[in-house]
């Protein structure tokens, strides 16, 4: 066996296999095998996986070399960058003209059928190039997608660029978000994953507040009832996207030279071979706890075409639907911190407990929201063939009350549902190589469920049926997340016991 043996399932050996079989020797704990990976000289950054970004990381000071400062600058980055996207998506059809649904459908389809593919090898790019350049990278292409957007909406023979940029943003959100996942959860002890998430969460939402605010600003200057979105706000939200990448660029760092809270060092692999690292991608994609968790990931972005083209984009004008979107992003602040930080992490409760009530919680209040949700639009009967006339005002309409009030709870639930997720996933894995593969695998899941809510637009399917997809979906996933709830291992994850090793 030789020296170069690595872990198909996250942690690294170094003689301790034998070919075929597991090692009878001692089996090192992650801290021991974390020790052996420390990259000490610069001869070992191409020894390590992701040692391309590593080359281009900068020295900065100590205290940005913490797991708890990295994971808040990608939170900042978010902020910039998918926090301004989620601004604009909040706003309904693409963020681009309200009244071009058929196109704003189209290039959510091609880009969340991108953001599937490469969400799922986003764990492949991660190992191969490294978080910061697969960050800066995604960071771009946010900012071309809203270039794109805003030439789409002064010229509409240029929506074929808007649907290119689409597929190019679903290459770099499904880099992008992989980076983000194994950051923030392998930076963090097992004790302070759910404390990490929602620390994210709340961050990159506050790009949604902030991009929801300026957008209400600058429509409210405009006038009333205007329905297309003005120019200012795409130049705004440009410049943050391009920021937000340069931020990835400079102050990102490489795993292994991070420090987590408890003084423990990062964890990461030997570098494999491309069709080593492909093979230990396609092995994280059928693992039991992850094919269980499929249901809870598919519907986690399903329902947005419904929130943000029905909720938002055909009952509310352009002005209100600023508004409403610094709401939406604000209650998931919200629900990212109590459930995160306050429940997650509360170490009075047994982490299988928290992961059985924190399920039951998430459960009550997502399908609570759907059945208030479906109570007011089979009531008011408002779909695609029956449109409020005008778009409803905060200022002027009775019933935007109980339209801002689902909204909110919408807001709320998404939250809830993602950061359990996030902290349910971080319960089975802890090196960041893995969780680049499991968090990949998540993204790409999640967006292939974006990918189907979006073609069932495009195919302008009403928002009544729907709306009972989405119902279907938030129950179906329950019992398959508490399968894997009973299963919560008090401390460590699957990764700290493997001894498996393939030779290249």
């Amino acid at each position: 066996m030789s020296d170069n043996s690595v872990s198909v399932s996250g942690v690294g050996t170094h003689n301790s296999a034998i070919k075929g079989k597991d090692s009878k020797k001692h089996v090192p704990t992650l801290g021991e095998v974390e020790k052996s990976f420390v990259i000490e000289n610069e001869e070992d950054i191409d020894k390590v996986q992701g040692g391309v970004g590593h080359k281009l990381d900068l020295p900065l000071p100590k205290f940005m070399k913490t797991g708890f400062a990295q994971n808040l600058l990608v939170g900042f980055v978010a902020f910039c960058c998918p926090g301004m996207f989620n601004a604009l998506q909040g706003l309904g059809n693409a963020g681009g003209d309200p009244n071009n649904t058929s196109v704003a459908a189209a290039m959510n389809l091609t880009l969340y059928l991108f953001f599937a593919v490469f969400g799922v090898f986003g764990g492949f790019l991660f190992n191969v190039f490294g978080n910061k350049i697969l960050l800066s990278f995604g960071g771009i292409t946010y900012c071309f997608y809203a270039i794109s957007v805003y030439l789409w909406g002064i010229n509409e023979n240029l929506a074929p660029l808007a649907i290119v940029s689409s597929g190019l943003l679903g290459i770099g959100a499904g880099m992008f978000w992989t980076a983000q996942g194994a950051m923030t959860l392998s930076y963090a002890t097992e004790n302070q994953k759910g404390h990490f998430a929602s620390i994210f969460w709340v961050i990159f939402n506050l790009g949604g507040v902030l991009g929801g605010l300026l957008t209400f600003g600058i429509q409210s200057a405009a006038g009333d009832g205007e329905t297309s979105v003005n120019s200012s706000v795409y130049f705004t939200f440009c410049g943050l996207m391009c920021f937000g990448a340069l931020m990835a660029l400079v102050f990102v760092l490489h795993p292994t030279t991070v420090t987590r809270s408890d003084g423990s060092k990062i964890f990461f692999e030997k570098a494999v071979s491309p069709k080593i690292e492909i093979l230990n991608t396609l092995k994280a994609c059928t693992s039991k706890y992850m094919l269980l968790l499929t249901p809870l990931i598919f519907q986690s972005n399903f329902f947005y075409t419904y929130n943000f083209n029905y909720v938002n984009g055909l009952l509310c004008d352009a002005e209100t639907r600023g508004l409403n979107s610094s709401i939406f992003w604000g209650m998931q602040m919200l629900g990212a911190f109590v459930i995160g930080s306050i429940f997650l992490d509360n170490k009075y409760m047994t982490r299988r407990s928290r992961a059985t009530w924190g399920l039951i919680i998430v459960g009550i209040i997502n399908t609570g929201t759907w059945a208030y949700a479906a109570w007011y639009q089979f009531s008011s009967g408002y779909d695609k063939d029956h449109k409020p006339n005008p778009p409803m005002n905060y200022k002027e309409d009775s019933e935007y009350g109980i339209v801002i009030s689902i909204f909110m709870l919408m807001g709320l639930s998404d939250a809830l549902v993602q950061t359990y997720a996030y902290w349910i996933i971080g319960t089975v894995a802890n090196s960041p190589s893995n969780l680049a593969r499991y968090v990949g695998y998540y993204k790409g899941i999640q967006s292939l469920g974006a990918c189907i809510a979006w073609l069932i637009e495009f195919l302008d399917v009403s928002y009544q049926g729907q709306l009972i997809a989405c119902i279907v979906l938030a129950i179906l996933f329950l019992p398959f997340t508490f399968a894997v709830c009973v299963q919560v291992k008090e401390k460590g994850g699957e990764d700290d016991v493997s001894e498996k090793t393939v030779e290249y």
